[in-house]
């Protein structure tokens, strides 16, 4: 339930204004007032929200709204990552990082943060070609700086991009920094391992994107340390490190390719500077800068030159400096080029059994394809199947990592549509890609080759393990799992049994059936939210609860549960209580860790009881 209470916030709860809003557009909201600001225009749009220029009604001070897109405002952990900004921002209180005043909600969804708003532009405006040592170096050492003070607050950026990194000018100061949206910061507290960004759910944008993001392992501050190195290579050379490949390419390029140094391209890049951006990429987060502090000593130290800024106005850019950069030969956010010219037609649904149509594939690599769409798209970081009917009714299942918009598609001279990854490829299906990227037909009549013995039975030894345990340990899932995990994670698990299925005698499939079986009862009680919380609750596992809840698991139906409970286990509510009333105790003298902790161990013996969940 730790998610539900963060959209209430009834301490800042104000009487909000709002007039004129429309559903369908965001430029209806243009005109209208939220608390003491009317919003003017719209500034930009993002991947999960709108910002606006607000201004206030008397004073005329102005600030920027962002407001989360409303379709988005169903999925509770979207909200959660949306308002995971203002708690980031607010921990580590920088000046070079901007600053979040307020947050709220318009009745009934319509979720909003008010922030400073900044003069200025993005670092993309100067990146029409390689940036001189003297501008671009402190510009990175302010990025560093901002960094260093999030990552001493225990909060990771894990989207640093050109787009996040805002120059305006600051008390005859040019290019002062802020780095912009924390909203898919993790907080590296323990009460935040395995929620919003969990392993296996990939995070960022790819062009930026460490290693370790894209091979879906847990990230520190030196995975920003890599991405502000390709920002720096980027800043040096004037085109991105990995620019000749497809978009899904580009994950396999951060974990395998290392791009030569920006001196050996751009003779005009100090050998020290490039070899403090070399560093800083490296693919193994030991051997790179341990901290951006130690990042920013070496970017301080580069050359024998004076690196003083060089007063650049920023309001001599001109506001189509957007257009120069796509006609740029440095152009760095050019689309890629498309090698594989043959197409054909897609099947995308999303886990939950949603259709998005048949759709045509535009671009294909052995890590994932684009799709174009001029219709609604999956959700960012979100899985889908992916069947191609001219390839045997070849599934795969595929994580979204990119939107590319219509007006981005226009400025690109390309399709809409989205790019997914493939996930949990396995070696018949890496082999029927192979083949459809050739343009080699289908071999429907080539029969699987019978497994390998040996290779069987440590595959059936894995899954007598699995079988032992209980649904989760059956699922390969966390005990405190989204819904939407748990029927990805089975959808996996059915997959590697079919494939397992190919070329195993009579005897072997009955043992496999025996797992699938298996698979199949896991997924009866962890994918139905009553049924789940009914078998958590007799392992106390209050936080299972509480994901079915976020789901629709009304109060009637959990109380239902509850007395159920309560008859087997006629004991738990009384010692419950206890621990309660000593939550209330320590809470009220101030000791709050000591309160959160008599009241988890409440819910462990009482985990259906709501009072105690919302607490």
């Amino acid at each position: 339930m730790q998610n539900r209470l963060l959209f209430h916030y009834p301490a800042m709860a104000k009487q909000l204004q709002f007039t004129q809003m429309s559903r369908d557009s965001s430029e209806a909201l243009v005109g209208t007032t939220i608390g003491s600001f009317r919003i003017t225009k719209v500034l930009g749009r993002g991947g999960m929200g709108t910002v606006y220029l607000g201004e206030h009604a008397i004073i005329r001070s102005r600030v920027a709204i962002k407001i989360l897109q409303e379709r988005l405002a169903s999925d509770e952990s979207l909200v959660a990552r949306f308002y995971a900004e203002a708690r980031a921002v607010n921990m580590i209180g920088h000046d070079n990082i901007v600053s979040v005043f307020d947050m709220n909600v318009i009745p009934p969804n319509r979720y909003y943060l008010v922030m400073e708003y900044l003069d200025g532009n993005q670092l993309n405006s100067l990146l029409t070609g390689p940036v001189a040592a003297e501008i671009a170096i402190p510009i990175l050492l302010q990025v560093c700086d901002a960094l260093q003070a999030a990552h001493d607050a225990g909060v990771v950026h894990r989207d640093l991009k050109p787009e996040n990194i805002f120059l305006l000018k600051r008390n005859k100061r040019e290019n002062f920094v802020k780095v912009l949206d924390f909203g898919l910061a993790k907080l590296l507290d323990t009460n935040n391992r395995g929620t919003e960004t969990a392993a296996g759910l990939i995070v960022g944008t790819p062009e930026f994107m460490s290693p370790e993001q894209a091979n879906s392992q847990p990230v520190d501050g030196r995975s920003d340390i890599y991405s502000l190195g390709c920002i720096a290579w980027l800043m040096a050379v004037g085109q991105l490190p990995f620019n000749d490949r497809g978009l899904t390419d580009l994950l396999v390029a951060h974990r395998s390719t290392t791009p030569k140094a920006p001196h050996q391209i751009n003779a005009k890049v100090p050998v020290p500077w490039s070899q403090a951006i070399m560093r800083a990429m490296e693919k193994d987060p030991s051997k790179r800068f341990q901290t951006a502090r130690e990042f920013a000593e070496a970017l301080d130290g580069t050359s024998g030159t004076d690196v003083t800024p060089t007063p650049i106005l920023l309001s001599s850019v001109k506001p189509d400096s957007r257009d120069l950069l796509r006609s740029s030969e440095f152009n760095p956010y050019r689309p890629p080029e498309v090698r594989f010219t043959s197409r054909f037609l897609a099947r995308v649904d999303d886990l939950s059994g949603r259709s998005f149509g048949t759709l045509e594939c535009h671009d294909i690599s052995k890590g994932g394809m684009f799709l174009a769409s001029s219709r609604p798209v999956p959700a960012i970081f979100s899985r889908v199947a992916v069947t191609i009917p001219s390839a045997n009714n070849l599934t795969v299942l595929a994580e979204v990592v990119r939107h590319v918009p219509q007006e981005q598609a226009k400025a690109w001279n390309m399709t809409a549509g989205f790019g997914v990854r493939f996930v949990e490829v396995t070696p018949e299906v890496r082999e029927a890609l192979a083949r459809l990227i050739e343009g080699l037909p289908s071999d429907t009549k080539t029969q699987p080759p019978e497994m390998n013995q040996a290779v069987f039975a440590d595959a059936m030894a894995k899954w007598r393990d699995l079988m032992n345990g209980d649904h989760y340990v059956v699922l390969d899932a966390r005990h405190d799992a989204e819904m939407a995990e748990i029927q990805a994670k089975a959808t996996a698990r059915r997959q590697e049994l079919d494939h397992l299925k190919m070329g195993v005698q009579p005897r072997q499939r009955v043992q496999i059936e025996a797992a699938r079986a298996r698979v199949e009862a896991a997924i009866g009680i962890l994918g139905d939210p009553i049924s789940r919380a009914r078998f958590d609750a007799n392992r106390g596992n209050y936080q299972g609860v509480a994901k079915c809840v976020v789901v629709g698991l009304g109060p009637l139906e959990l109380e239902g549960l509850r007395q159920e409970q309560q008859r087997n286990h006629p004991n738990t509510a009384g010692a419950a209580h206890v621990k309660f009333l000593a939550s209330k105790g320590f809470e009220a003298q101030g000791q709050l860790a000591a309160a959160r902790d008599a009241c988890e161990a409440a819910l462990r013996l009482d985990p259906l009881n709501l009072q105690l969940h919302d607490r």
